[in-house]
């Protein structure tokens, strides 16, 4: 074969791959379920690096959509708006994130398949199932964190606190629906959930709390005056100003001086999902793939205020703990 018909194979060659790329290349939009700017401050920017990582190697275009739904009487509007706006991008999937984000985006879609991740509300509660939405359910690791917050506190009642939103609802309605079952795992009594928007009814709650500690669970975006408070600054605040034990339910919230937790992976959410968007890419039906639940999760501890409760961590608990924060 002379050279010039050789260029001619390779030329054809990789024509033919472009072109074979090109025709089966795939979208898919990720929505999450509030503004934009609140998304690294939640962690969902944990989720996002997930669905990058599984999604680095393909010919996949990943494009990220936000809306926030945090005003009651607008979510349907401001969901529908969001519909419009992925149905627009023509994507060949959608991931949402977070109960609302399903609920007034993700099952409004009839003809795209979705991958819902990070709620807390069971499927059925949303109107699944349905044969084009498939997802990853958030575990709740209150049990577990409430017998050890028994063991190495000897509490006996709790109530949670909370940024005020449909997923924090949903998780307001199994504590109450499981305080029995609960109680029977950790020795602990489930009392009530505090659904707060403001800093001012936060600040109240804490200083009038009632139970034997309080176990945080959205400390985000919670407002003072013009001003939205981070994470980090609720949370601080809190732990200074309550007499009562702060223990929380993020890593974030740990790091921000509550006493410990067993927190779910936001990361391993986001991988979960994107790998059964590939699967429904692949050609595997959404109705075909079961939902998955997050896996057990990992202890982290916040050492100096252990120290400010006198509280000495034994040994065996603290050497299983994945982060120690001095």
């Amino acid at each position: 074969m002379n050279r010039f018909k050789i260029a001619c194979l390779v030329i054809c060659i990789l024509a033919f791959g472009f072109f074979a790329n090109t025709a089966f290349a795939k979208k898919v939009v990720i929505i999450s379920g509030v503004a934009e700017k609140n998304v690294t401050d939640i962690g969902y920017n944990l989720i996002h690096d997930g669905i990058k990582e599984v999604f680095s190697s393909e010919g996949t275009t990943l494009e990220f959509q936000y809306i926030a739904l945090e005003k009651k009487g607008e979510k349907e509007e401001a969901g529908m708006a969001a519909v419009a706006r992925a149905k627009a991008s023509n994507p060949d999937l959608v991931i949402t994130i977070n109960d609302d984000c399903l609920k007034y985006v993700g099952m409004k879609f009839d003809n795209i398949p979705v991958v819902f991740a990070y709620i807390f509300g069971k499927p059925a509660s949303f109107g699944l199932p349905k044969a084009n939405v498939t997802g990853v359910t958030r575990r709740s690791y209150a049990a577990d964190i409430w017998a050890l917050a028994n063991k190495l506190l000897g509490v006996k009642t709790v109530a949670l606190m909370s940024k005020d939103s449909v997923s924090m609802q949903n998780v307001r309605k199994y504590l109450f629906a499981g305080a029995d079952k609960l109680e029977a795992a950790s020795g602990v009594r489930y009392k009530e959930m505090y659904l707060i928007n403001t800093f001012e009814d936060w600040e109240k709650s804490v200083k009038a709390f009632p139970e034997d500690f309080i176990y945080l669970a959205d400390t985000s975006r919670i407002k003072k005056g013009d001003k939205t408070l981070t994470r980090e600054e609720t949370t601080s605040w809190t732990v200074a100003n309550s007499s009562k034990p702060v223990i929380a339910a993020t890593e974030r919230d740990v790091a921000a001086g509550a006493m410990f937790a067993i927190v779910t992976s936001e990361r391993a959410i986001g991988i979960n999902a994107a790998e059964i968007a590939k699967k429904i890419l692949a050609g595997t039906a959404p109705s075909e793939i079961k939902y998955v639940q997050s896996k057990k999760g990992k202890l982290v501890v916040n050492m100096k205020t252990a120290q400010q409760y006198k509280i000495e961590i034994p040994y065996d608990i603290l050497s299983s703990a994945e982060k120690v924060y001095e």
